[in-house]
């Protein structure tokens, strides 16, 4: 019998925070996220107004960075550029 062999997850999250501050108000939209998907696994992300699902896709989609934790796609972790 041939090994399978493991494969890292295609997307890793690891305690992953999202603050927006102001000048009044510090607003935590995510707050220490961990999750790992397979390969060819189906995932929904569903929850109430304003509980972080749109800032989780824009850090996944690489439109926006955490503000701590780290994100890797396929085993490489993913930094958001600059703009220019």
């Amino acid at each position: 019998m041939i090994p399978t062999p493991i494969l890292p997850p295609v997307i890793s999250l690891d305690h992953l925070t999202k603050l927006f501050v102001t000048d009044e108000v510090e607003t935590h939209a995510l707050e220490d996220v961990s999750l790992e998907i397979a390969r060819g696994e189906y995932v929904s992300i569903s929850g109430p107004s304003g509980c972080g699902k749109s800032t989780l896709l824009s850090i996944l989609g690489l439109l926006d960075s955490p503000t701590t934790g780290s994100y890797s796609l396929n085993g490489r972790e993913n930094k958001v550029c600059s703009p220019i």
